[in-house]
């Protein structure tokens, strides 16, 4: 009886092995490198924003730029994890990246096996994880490594192992250098691990201390050897953070998908308590660490897919929940009800109607197993292997080219493309894109870029926003150090476009805000500007308002523009952007319209008033702040 009890349990052995081997192998990326290739000409302007941060992100580590400082956005150092340009880098950072996760997909995946009391349902769990996981990964590392890390502290409140412990604080060092916004997810959740042990005496305390301050120290050393300013660089990613969520919305382009994200997380949860509570031993300072854990990773890739809204980033809810209910180990490991095992498959098969019915979407399991391309792609790498920019149909005019030469240039809104294609000395202001400079912190650091002798010789400048905003005020006082200490030395047509080449004068006069008012008016009232006026506009949330903002995003407020001769325009802004402040008595409407403010006749229309109109007014307070400033040079 004991030789046959042994044959079945190595068996089940080597099942665990294999399924976990054979998913972590599926998991494995199938390229070594994305490459960089020339942009087909359009007439969006958007279609160049994702490619021209990813691009410069690892062009500011060549120009050793300092983070935080220098540069300031939502990726950091290591960003190229994600977005796996190789430009600069190191192959062997690639591979042992690669491995790392691979080690990890492995344990999670064979951990999970042996220690589940359901063993089938726990295999059916890491298959559907395998088969919905997108061949191309990107920005989805960071939910992954916060998904691992989960398992990892899970494991922990179990048995706290060293092992287990190390891959926890490797897999915080890493994201908070990958991108600081799920870094600062992932210490609550560490720290509530270690705090669960400490309350509940399960290792001893001088251990978990010293677990809790590594990676403080860790992070502390990489930030010398990564280059990274460590304060301003934590500042900054929290008010990226915090302006993504205040104006970045859109609203849900998958129609029923909302539903969908509700019923599986219900019924998640209400399957994580029942399998919780069925425990004979009722530990619960570990069930609600447990469930602090479960409920803290479904929330962040819920505002991960739903404050952006659009098709991609609603379609990684899917694709990532189920790698998020393996490693929430209490989803699946123990069912006292055939009926809660019955819920969790139909769960499990959620995703696949969405992915794959609902959207369409191509099951990539074939697509999986070819590693050849990863094997060559290391075999052939150079810091410049993947970098095919040229030739390139995005040439600008030779005119352009010969003014600019090697001086230093800039470009707005955000087509850094253009400029590495173009071969030009790119000088970057801090956040990198306009449409990410949404809060006064990060508004004053790029004018404080502009406002010194750091500004770039030229700019090359269009007129243009994303998700309907006013264009001039994304940047308002960078646009006011273009109108004051620059000039057009140029007018082109570009793809369609007509484009402004400026100048830095010869007498470059910084500017200064003398503050002359400050008072209050009812929310939804007319704000007249005046000529040389600086305007920050304070409104403020109301507690529902707040409450809103945290579970979804930020009540949206609307900027209307009426013009003397009577159009009224309408545009979205925010209460941040609103902080940052605006100006002008002049409405701008493309670039030939910006460019007339240089000109001696400026035939651009009057604005009679500006409004800042909430369209839910319960969600926000009755009064606003007005501080108005006198431009000076």
């Amino acid at each position: 009886m004991d030789i046959i009890k042994n044959i079945f349990k190595n068996k089940i052995n080597v099942l665990s092995f294999f399924v976990a081997f054979f998913g972590a192998f599926m998991l494995f990326p199938n390229y070594f490198e994305a490459y960089v290739m020339p942009l087909p000409l359009s007439k969006d302007l958007w279609m160049s924003l994702d490619p021209s941060w990813g691009i410069a992100l690892n062009y500011v580590k060549l120009k050793n730029l300092t983070w935080g400082t220098d540069v300031a956005f939502t990726y950091g150092p290591l960003a190229h994890f994600c977005t796996r340009i190789g430009w600069g880098e190191n192959r062997l950072s690639f591979l042992f990246f690669d491995l790392f996760m691979f080690v990890n997909y492995f344990m999670l995946f064979l951990l999970s096996i042996k220690k589940s009391q359901n063993k089938w349902v726990t295999i059916l769990a890491i298959a559907s994880a395998c088969i919905v996981f997108p061949l191309y990964i990107g920005a989805g590392s960071v939910l992954i490594l916060m998904a691992i890390l989960v398992f990892w502290i899970r494991m922990s409140l179990d048995n706290p192992k060293p092992i287990y412990y190390l891959f926890q604080i490797s897999i915080i060092t890493l994201l908070f250098f990958i991108k600081f916004n799920t870094g600062l997810i992932a210490f609550p959740l560490f720290i509530s691990g270690i705090a669960c042990n400490l309350l509940t005496n399960n290792g001893k305390k001088p251990h978990l201390i010293f677990y809790a301050i590594l990676p403080i120290i860790l992070i502390a050393i990489g930030a010398i050897i990564l280059n990274v300013a460590l304060l301003p660089y934590i500042k900054s990613g929290f008010e990226l953070i915090s302006g993504y969520n205040d104006v970045m919305f859109l609203e849900n382009q998958i129609k029923g998908s909302y539903l969908l994200v509700v019923l599986i997380s219900v019924f998640l949860t209400a399957i994580l308590i029942l399998n919780i509570y069925s425990k004979k031993k009722k530990d619960w300072i570990k069930m609600a660490t447990v469930l602090f854990l479960f409920g803290t990773t479904v929330f962040v890739l819920y505002k991960q897919a739903f404050v952006r809204g659009d098709i991609g980033h609603i379609n990684d809810f899917f694709r990532f929940i189920p790698l998020i209910i393996v490693s929430n180990l209490d989803l699946h490991l123990n069912f006292k009800s055939i009926y809660t095992k019955i819920a969790f498959l139909f769960i499990l098969l959620i995703p696949f109607y969405f992915l794959f019915i609902k959207q369409d979407n191509q099951i990539e399991i074939k697509a999986k197993f070819p590693k050849s391309d990863f094997i060559n792609g290391f075999k052939i790498f150079t810091p410049t292997s993947g970098m095919f920019l040229n030739k390139n149909d995005s040439q600008l005019p030779a005119t352009v080219l010969e003014k600019i030469g090697y001086k230093t240039v800039d470009i707005y809104p955000w087509n850094i493309h253009l400029l590495l294609e173009n071969k030009l000395n790119y000088l970057p202001r801090p956040v990198l894109q306009s449409y990410t400079v949404y809060t006064p912190y990060l508004e004053q650091l790029d004018f404080n870029h502009y406002n010194s002798t750091k500004a770039p010789e030229f700019v090359i400048y269009d007129f243009v926003s994303i998700d309907g905003r006013y264009p001039l005020f994304d940047e308002s006082k960078v646009n006011l150090a273009l109108c004051k200490n620059y000039q057009v030395a140029d007018l082109f047509d570009f793809d369609g476009r007509k484009i402004i080449l400026f100048q830095k004068k010869k007498d470059f006069k910084p500017i200064t805000f003398e503050k002359t008012k400050e008072y209050a008016m009812l929310l939804n009232s007319p704000l007249v500007p005046k000529k040389d006026v600086y305007y920050e506009i304070g409104i403020y949330n109301s507690l529902l308002g707040k409450i809103v903002s945290v579970y979804q995003y930020a009540p949206e407020i609307r900027l209307e523009i009426k013009l003397k001769n009577g159009n009224l325009m309408d545009y979205r802004t925010s209460k941040l952007l609103l902080e940052t402040g605006l100006y002008s008595d002049i409405f701008i409407n493309d670039t030939n319209n910006f460019k007339t403010f240089f000109d001696s006749k400026n035939d651009n229309q009057e604005i009679k008033y500006f409004n800042f109109k909430p369209l839910k007014p319960m969600l926000f307070k009755n009064k606003i702040r007005i501080t108005e400033y006198k431009i000076k040079q």
